[in-house]
């Protein structure tokens, strides 16, 4: 009979297991970063080419200085052993994610991001892709795991925040951030609809007003707008993942109700790598018929299931009850 002396010390030397495993297959797939910065300095010889990297995936620059002043803090500690740090919008622009931020005391969707860490450590072969990563939450506690992240985010404010968040964890061989807003079409550029109180919430105006003669292209000289912004399509990333040496990896899908429109253009992302888990929100999605249909097809087609966060099956013949968040899992994978 075990003991439950025992029983935490074999679940800790899992837990210990599962950390030293992911951070050896991290850091044998480390690139220098200088390999990534010369993605994106112009006229230097790089490997854009040989990768096949759109020119339309803007890929930051983490040894450029960030001049602005933000607030900037360590995070609390998830699993007696994982923080990191972040930095925020004031509270008055961003109540929901920043305002959630207290130090050690407490982050935005702490039940989520530990879910996220609790997965990648009962998976060591997998990495994260963030889609959707806002000021980086979910990015910089995978991060501090030792995987590595893919992180896309289209709002310049928000990429700036997890920019100098890396820079400050020392972490930019293990993070890769793109400055684009995915969509159905590469290169064209979109507006952010402005929400004042909610800078997590922004939408891409299309989500709500889809029309065939819809004019996206913008004068140049907007490019500096932090609500325009440019579209690449999420097949266009595969190359970084070949690059990184990605077998798989788990991503969470938060893009207010634009999940549609980056799976329209992502087979290449499910059909190359092992993708067991996608945590996606549905609160917006779920308002329009044709996407949710879209979506039901592209997973199920694949043999995934949707669930709820504490594994209930969800009845796809009964959408109209399904949670505003949930998971996609594959196989006998769970997400609880």
């Amino acid at each position: 009979m075990v003991t439950k002396d025992k029983l935490i010390l074999l679940l800790l030397i899992h837990f210990i297991v599962g950390i030293l495993v992911g951070l050896f297959v991290s850091n044998k797939r480390v690139i220098n970063e200088s390999y990534y910065s010369s993605l994106t300095i112009p006229g230097k010889q790089s490997t854009v080419t040989s990768l096949s990297i759109s020119s339309s995936v803007k890929i930051i620059d983490f040894n450029k200085s960030i001049n602005e002043n933000f607030t900037c803090m360590k995070t609390k500690t998830l699993l007696h052993f994982f923080n990191s740090s972040v930095c925020i919008h004031g509270i008055h622009k961003d109540a929901a994610v920043s305002g959630a931020f207290r130090e050690s005391l407490s982050i935005w969707d702490e039940e989520g991001v530990i879910r996220i860490l609790r997965l990648l450590l009962r998976y060591p072969h997998l990495d994260f892709i963030d889609i959707g990563a806002n000021i980086g939450t979910y990015t910089m506690y995978a991060a501090a795991l030792g995987r590595f992240v893919l992180a896309i985010e289209c709002f310049a404010p928000n990429v700036d925040r997890i920019h100098r968040a890396v820079q400050l964890e020392n972490i930019s061989n293990r993070v890769v951030l793109i400055q684009n807003a995915l969509y159905t079409h590469s290169g064209q550029y979109l507006r952010l609809a402005l929400d004042t109180n909610n800078i997590g919430g922004q939408e891409l105006d299309i989500v709500k007003k889809p029309t065939n003669n819809q004019n996206t292209t913008y004068n140049q000289s907007k490019e500096n707008d932090p609500y325009l912004v440019k579209t690449i399509i999420l097949n266009e990333l595969v190359p970084i993942l070949y690059a990184r040496g990605v077998r798989g990896a788990i991503i969470k899908m938060d893009i207010e109700g634009s999940e549609s429109f980056a799976l329209e253009s992502g087979s290449q992302i499910f059909d190359l790598f092992d993708i067991p888990v996608v945590q996606m929100e549905w609160l917006k999605v779920r308002s329009f018929p044709d996407r949710v249909k879209f979506l039901i097809d592209f997973f199920t087609k694949r043999n995934y299931v949707p669930k709820t966060f504490q594994c209930q099956l969800l009845d796809i013949k009964n959408i109209q009850v399904w949670p505003n968040d949930l998971c996609w899992t594959k196989g006998n994978t769970s997400c609880c």
